[in-house]
């Protein structure tokens, strides 16, 4: 018997793509296969849906866009649901819009057209292949001036990014919506909370994906809230609050780790660093922040409180810094 030894690079399995476009891939026949990158614009909440049969499964619908300026909803069931669903919820709530590949979706034409992530299918989220890499390009030079034609018709094509004003964000009813949309806003930073602009966050690596999540001084070190990771060292992250207004109104947003450092320029332990050893070159840092416009995109969220609802905060996630004013 012969074997043949595989550079130490090499991986396996390696996923091949058949890679076509949403545009594209909406045009084939019902309960066609087909493989797409695509931007998730939102995702949406966990929901019980029942089968034909009687039994009861659960499914999570996200919206595709990609660099055909076209975008779907992607439906996720059962452990995909949970599982890619709920690490995809915890990119966007931390500021990062994912790119992912869906090899094997299938195609539907319920509302529309569709996508389906059955059992068969994978999804990978931000691997490192060209298309990804390509469509990362793609998107940061005209994704923030793309209007996507979106070709499903359920209620979700109310969520496709766009813009807006920050009056009209906060008006919205978003009670109706299965999903918290993205919106595009150009507004000013009007203030800033220095005093808590980040937080301990738990070093603890699965499967290739940083915990990441808040964690709280022990005896021995930083003990994860969420993981239970107990460990000697964590990692400040941004958790920057910041008041942004436009003509229309003002509200308080919060900008996770790789937002808020676009918008203050450093890593949060330099700024953490610069605060206690240089206030004077701080406070001029954060005065600058404050006289420049910028295009933010911003997530509002519906939360819960002693069985009140309301819309409580906003999330930036990237921005772009548009001009100088003096």
């Amino acid at each position: 018997m012969e074997f043949t030894a595989l550079d130490e690079d090499a991986t396996f399995p390696r996923i091949v793509l058949a890679k076509t476009s949403i545009l594209s891939a909406c045009q084939k026949e019902r309960d066609s296969f087909v493989d797409v990158v695509g931007i998730i614009i939102w995702i949406g909440t966990i929901t019980v849906t029942s089968r034909d049969s009687g039994t009861f499964v659960k499914k999570r619908t996200l919206c595709l866009g990609d660099d055909s300026g076209h975008s779907v909803d992607l439906c996720l069931w059962d452990l995909k649901a949970e599982e890619e669903g709920s690490y995809i919820q915890e990119q966007i709530d931390s500021g990062v819009q994912p790119i992912i590949c869906v090899k094997g979706g299938k195609v539907s034409d319920y509302n529309g057209k569709s996508l389906s992530a059955i059992g068969v299918s994978t999804i990978l989220i931000e691997p490192e292949m060209e298309a990804v890499a390509d469509l990362r390009e793609w998107m940061t030079l005209y994704y923030n001036v793309t209007n996507f034609i979106h070709l499903s018709t359920s209620s979700s094509r109310q969520t496709v990014s766009c813009t807006t004003t920050l009056s009209e964000i906060s008006n919205m009813q978003l009670k109706v919506l299965e999903s918290s949309p993205i919106y595009r806003v150009i507004a000013t930073v009007k203030e800033m909370k220095t005093d808590e602009f980040y937080y301990n966050a738990c070093i603890n690596v699965v499967n290739a994906r940083q915990c990441g999540k808040k964690t709280t001084r022990t005896a021995d070190g930083w003990l994860c809230n969420y993981c239970n990771f107990e460990s000697a060292n964590m990692e400040f992250k941004y958790a920057l609050k910041m008041c942004i207004e436009d003509s229309s109104s003002h509200v308080w947003a919060i900008a996770f780790q790789e937002a808020a450092q676009e918008i203050v320029g450093m890593s949060t332990k330099e700024l953490a660093t610069m605060r206690d050893e240089n206030y004077p070159a701080f406070s001029l840092l954060i005065d600058g922040i404050r006289s420049k416009i910028y295009k933010f995109k911003i997530r509002s969220k519906l939360e819960k409180y002693q069985d009140m609802e309301k819309l409580s905060y906003m999330e930036l996630a990237k921005t772009n810094k548009i001009k100088h004013t003096s």
